[in-house]
């Protein structure tokens, strides 16, 4: 148990880091300003980047370690991200 509660958190770091690091490049602003409706609200919301980027994290483990158990991180790990973000 001690354990998923660590990938949770790494989970959840990883992922803020990515969503702020879009957030300084520019990229989530291009996409709200060019992407289409449902792209542009995507990327204006701060939970939904950090629940789909924490899915796309758990799927590269989820590949690599062939444990369909990752996928049920994102859940847990959102709301901390969030809050980081």
């Amino acid at each position: 148990m001690s354990e998923f509660c660590f990938i949770i958190v790494l989970v959840s770091l990883a992922s803020a880091f990515v969503v702020l690091l879009l957030k300084k490049w520019g990229i989530a602003e291009w996409m709200q300003i060019h992407g289409d409706r449902y792209t542009s609200q995507l990327f204006a919301c701060d939970l939904c980047m950090s629940f789909w980027t924490a899915c796309l994290l758990c799927l590269c483990v989820c590949l690599v370690t062939d444990c369909g158990l990752y996928m049920g991180i994102p859940v847990f790990s959102t709301p901390i991200s969030r809050m980081l973000v």
